[in-house]
């Protein structure tokens, strides 16, 4: 028997992939005009930036800073020096959201950074992953080889890379780069949560 629970849980997902879908359609062409206006029936707020999987085994992390800014994003300040010349990066991109506690939630992306960025295969999600990497970080959107080298980067999520309509809730976005041997190199989580705007949409919050 389907009970309310459920019905929400169908709808959340119902919405998620509608707008996830139109997000790999414009991605094709015009990835980031969605947003492009700024209007949004949504609104995004960062609660913290964390770097996991500490210490790792050859990387090290000079500072991992959440800094909350008030009226403005709240942005991650990381350096990670990495001492190693590295060709090959395993990149994993995970959204969860939280139901009772935090469950893989429709991305799951992984890839192998250098051969993808060298070739640039047709691959619409990992494509719009990309794009944002190259507008909001581009130290690591370059070709490889990477490392031996520290990274001191200024991070935080726009909107305007962001689908136009989300389930509202709270949700943890994972990153994490591995070196070809599977050794960890860097791992850092995001946790936001996302509020619907309006009185009629503020409604539909689940």
């Amino acid at each position: 028997m389907m009970t309310e629970r459920h019905i929400k849980g169908l709808g959340m997902l119902l919405v998620f992939v509608i707008s996830f879908n139109g997000l790999r359609a414009a991605n094709m062409d015009i990835p980031f005009s969605r947003n492009a206006t700024g209007i949004k029936p949504y609104s995004i707020k960062i609660i913290k930036y964390l770097c996991v999987g500490t210490p790792y085994q050859r990387s090290s992390i000079n500072y991992c800073k959440t800094i909350v800014r008030r009226n403005k994003p709240t942005i991650l300040n990381v350096s990670v020096v990495v001492p190693e010349v590295l060709n090959y990066i395993w990149v994993k991109v995970k959204v969860f959201y939280k139901f009772s506690t935090y469950q893989p939630f429709l991305i799951d992306a992984e890839q192998e950074g250098c051969e993808y960025i060298r070739n640039r295969p047709l691959i619409p999600l990992a494509d719009y992953i990309y794009e944002i990497v190259q507008q909001s970080v581009p130290d690591l959107s370059t070709p490889c080889p990477h490392g031996n080298r520290t990274y001191n980067i200024v991070w935080w999520l726009e909107e305007r890379h962001t689908p136009r309509s989300i389930p509202a809730g709270d949700y943890r976005l994972d990153v994490q780069f591995v070196a070809q041997d599977k050794v960890l190199m860097f791992a850092a989580e995001t946790y936001f949560s996302v509020r619907r705007a309006g009185v009629i949409a503020s409604m539909l919050e689940w």
